[in-house]
C-alpha cells in the first residue's frame, strides 16, 4: 500500500481496479479521493478479498516500464519480500538516488531516442544505438550473413549493400512498421535511416557457446559491429519540430566499474516489437572478465540492446541469456541472468584501429526549436525568442536563476510565450497560471492554497494553513508564515513525487494601455516573499518552483534578482527568420543540405518590407512565420 502511495496516482489506481476487478474505483470509493493512502488501502483489501493481488501487482509490473522506483517494489513484493515501514525505508535509502533523480528522468528520452531496431532486407532482426552521429553498434550475430572474413580470423569485408540494412528510430509503438519499399527517412511515426554504400566500419565476431559453460576462451571475440549510416540522424533533432539533437551514446574512455552495486537499464527491441525497457541489477562478470552478467529482462531481437547505469552511461552491449548463472536457479523467467559485452573493452577495441575517431560530445551540439508541434502541414514557427529558450534552460538548472520576465505589447505575446515555455518543458512539468483577475481577487491566503492545489498538492493536514493573528505582525504573515508554510508542503509533496519539480508559476498581469492591475491587499508582498525577495529575518527558500512574469509594464516586483526578456522595440526579426528556417530544413529528415544564410535573410527583408506596405499589416513575427509555413509547403510534401 504504502508503494502505491509513493507511485501512483488516483488515475493509476483507478485503472488497475478497472483491469483487475471491472469496478470504477473513483466512483465507489468516492470519499477517499483526495487521501491516497485510504484509497490504496481500500484497493489492497478489495484485491485481497478477491484473491487477485498477486494477478494484480503482476499486471502492474508488466504496465509499469516508465517507473522504475515502481518496478523495482513490485519485484521485492513478488518475490515474497514485504515493504513494511522498515523495508521500504531500506529499498528507497539503496535505490531512491537513483530512481528519483532529476538525472535519471531526463536520461530515460536521451537513451530510448538513440535505440533502434535493425533490419537486414525489411526483416526485423535485433536492436543497436548509435554511439556518433552515423555510426550504430550492434551486435555481430544479428547481422552474420552480411559479413565475410578478409583473409584472416578477426577482420571482415561487408558482404551486403547498403540498402539491404535497416535502421528504425522511434519504433516506441505497436504496431512494426512496413519496411518494404521504404527508401530511408521519416515513415509515418518512425524514422527509418539505411546503411552507407560502405558502411563497415569494424567487427568482432562472436564467441562459440556464448553464454553456456561451453563458451571458448574470448580473444577478439567480441561479438560487435559497427556499421555507418548513410545520414547523420544523431546531428538531427528527433521531433519534427526541432529541439536538442537526438544524439548519441559516448562509448567510456577508461575501464568501467563492474564492482560496485548497480541498477543496469537495457533499452531493446525483443522479438521485432517496439521498444521495451527493463530495470535490474548488476550481478558480476564472466570467468573471462569480458562480459557484464545483470539480471533484467530480455528475449530473442534484443540483442544489440543498450544495458546503461543510472546516467545513462553505457555499461555493455547486450548479447546472449546466461545459461548457468552462479547462486540458486531463478524463480521465473524475468529474472534469468543476462549477458553484454563490457562497453570499455568494445571501446578499447575500437581505439585500436587506426582509422576510428571518437565521435564529438553530443552535448555540445545543440539545436533549438523551431515551431511549437510537430505538424508539417500546419506547424507553428518561433521567429526569434531566443534569448527566452536560452533563459528557460537556464532556469532549470539546480543553480541557476528562478524568476524570469517578459515585457511586451498588449495582445502580441501572452499566449505564445506560455505555450513556447510549454514546448521547452515537454509534458512532464507542472505549470500554473494566475491572470490578471486573480490577482485582483485572490486574498494571500486563498493564493498560497491555490497555488498548493493547482500543483497537485495535498495539504497536510497536521499543518494548517496559518493565519495572520494579532500577535504577529502582517508583515511576518505575508513574508515568512505563509511562505514557509507553501515550503513545507511542496517538500513534502516533492519527496513523493520528485518528478514533478521544478514546477513553473506564471503570474500574466498583461493589461490593455491605460489599463492597471490592482493586487489585492498584501498580494503583492506575499508573491514577492514567494519568488526569494529577502528582507532582515525574512527568508524562505522554495527551490521547487520557477516563475514567470508577463507584464506590459516593468516587474512590479522591486529587489528580484530576475532573467529579463523585453519584447518591446525592434528586435533582429531577419536573423530570426534564419535561424526558425533553417532548423525547419535540418529537422525534416528527408531534407539534406543547409540553405544559403544570405538567400534567407533577403526572404526576410522582403517580407517585412511586403508586410509594412499591406493595407493590413500583420505582426512582423506573425508576418515572418506565416512565410516559413509558405516555404516549407513549397518545397516539400510530408
Amino acid at each position: 500500500m504504502q508503494l502505491f502511495v509513493r507511485t501512483l496516482s488516483p488515475g493509476s489506481l483507478s485503472w488497475l481496479a478497472s483491469a483487475s476487478l471491472d469496478i470504477d474505483l473513483l466512483r465507489v470509493e468516492g470519499d477517499s479521493v483526495g487521501d491516497m493512502a485510504a484509497l490504496s488501502s481500500k484497493l489492497v483489501t478489495r484485491l485481497v478479498d478477491a484473491d487477485k493481488l498477486e494477478e494484480a501487482l503482476a499486471l502492474l509490473k508488466r504496465e509499469a516500464k516508465q517507473n522504475p522506483y515502481l518496478v523495482v517494489g513490485l519485484r521485492e513484493i513478488l518475490e515474497g519480500r514485504r515493504l513494511d515501514s522498515p523495508q521500504l525505508q531500506a529499498l528507497l535509502t539503496d535505490y531512491e538516488p537513483f530512481f528519483n533523480s532529476a538525472t535519471f528522468q531526463r536520461m530515460l528520452p536521451r537513451v530510448s531516442s538513440v535505440v533502434c531496431a535493425v533490419a537486414v532486407k525489411n526483416e526485423l532482426r535485433g536492436t543497436g544505438f548509435l554511439i556518433g552521429p552515423d555510426l550504430v553498434l550492434t551486435n555481430y550475430h544479428v547481422i552474420p550473413e552480411c559479413l565475410r572474413p578478409n583473409g584472416a580470423a578477426d577482420t571482415f569485408i561487408q558482404d551486403a549493400v547498403g540498402s539491404e540494412l535497416q535502421f528504425v528510430f522511434d519504433y516506441q509503438h505497436e504496431p512494426p512498421p512496413q519496411l518494404s519499399g521504404t527508401a530511408g527517412g521519416r515513415s509515418g511515426r518512425v524514422v527509418v535511416v539505411r546503411a552507407a554504400a560502405q558502411w563497415l566500419v569494424h567487427a568482432r565476431r562472436t564467441r562459440p557457446g556464448e553464454g553456456t559453460a561451453a563458451a571458448e576462451a574470448v580473444g577478439l571475440q567480441h561479438d560487435y559491429v559497427v556499421v555507418r549510416l548513410e545520414r547523420d540522424i544523431g546531428n538531427r533533432p528527433s521531433r519534427v519540430g526541432g529541439g536538442w539533437i537526438r544524439g548519441w551514446l559516448q562509448l567510456p574512455k577508461e575501464e568501467c566499474d563492474y564492482v560496485s552495486k548497480k541498477r543496469v537499464v537495457v533499452f531493446q527491441h525483443p522479438a521485432g516489437m517496439a521498444q521495451q525497457l527493463d530495470v535490474g541489477y548488476l550481478e558480476q562478470l564472466d570467468a573471462s572478465s569480458t562480459r557484464a552478467w545483470y539480471r533484467v529482462s530480455t528475449a530473442q531481437g534484443s540483442s544489440g540492446g543498450a544495458a546503461v547505469d543510472a546516467n545513462g552511461e553505457l555499461l555493455a552491449l547486450h548479447n546472449a541469456a546466461v545459461d548457468s548463472p552462479p547462486g540458486p536457479p531463478a524463480p521465473r523467467p524475468e529474472d534469468r541472468v543476462n549477458q553484454g559485452v563490457r562497453i570499455d573493452t568494445i571501446a578499447a577495441d575500437l581505439r585500436g584501429c587506426a582509422a576510428w575517431q571518437d565521435p564529438p560530445d553530443p552535448d555540445k551540439q545543440a539545436t533549438t526549436v523551431w515551431s511549437l508541434n510537430d505538424n508539417t502541414r500546419e506547424p507553428r514557427p518561433i521567429i526569434g525568442r531566443r534569448v527566452f529558450r536560452e533563459y528557460i534552460e537556464e532556469m532549470m538548472t539546480g543553480d541557476g536563476k528562478r524568476v524570469m520576465s517578459v515585457i511586451g505589447d498588449y495582445g502580441t505575446f501572452v499566449r505564445f510565450t506560455i505555450a513556447l515555455l510549454q514546448r521547452m518543458l515537454g509534458n512532464q512539468a507542472q505549470v500554473v497560471r494566475f491572470g490578471p483577475g486573480n490577482m485582483q481577487k485572490l486574498a494571500p491566503e486563498e493564493f498560497a492554497r491555490a497555488l498548493v492545489e493547482q500543483l497537485g498538492v495535498a495539504s497536510d493536514p497536521k499543518d494548517p494553513r496559518p493565519q495572520q493573528t494579532s500577535t504577529e505582525t502582517r508583515e511576518r504573515w505575508l513574508g515568512l508564515d505563509l511562505p514557509a508554510w507553501v515550503a513545507r508542503q511542496l517538500v513534502r509533496h516533492a519527496k513523493a513525487q520528485p518528478g514533478n519539480f521544478p514546477a513553473w508559476v506564471i503570474i500574466d498581469v498583461a493589461v490593455p494601455p491605460n489599463d492597471t492591475v490592482f493586487w489585492t491587499d498584501g498580494l503583492r508582498e506575499l508573491v514577492t516573499a514567494l519568488v526569494g525577495v529577502r528582507d532582515a529575518g525574512q527568508v524562505v527558500e522554495i527551490p521547487q518552483l520557477r516563475w514567470l512574469f508577463l507584464s506590459t509594464a516593468p516587474l512590479p516586483a522591486a529587489g528580484m534578482d530576475h532573467l529579463k526578456e523585453d519584447l518591446r522595440g525592434d528586435a533582429d526579426l531577419p536573423d530570426g527568420f534564419r535561424e526558425c528556417m533553417q532548423n525547419a530544413w535540418q529537422s525534416i529528415d528527408q531534407l539534406e543540405a543547409a540553405l544559403p544564410e544570405n538567400f534567407l535573410r533577403a526572404i526576410a527583408v522582403t517580407t517585412l518590407k511586403d508586410n509594412s506596405r499591406a493595407a493590413a499589416p500583420q505582426s512582423a513575427r506573425k508576418a515572418l512565420a506565416a512565410k516559413v509555413v509558405d516555404f516549407l509547403e513549397s518545397a516539400h510534401t510530408p
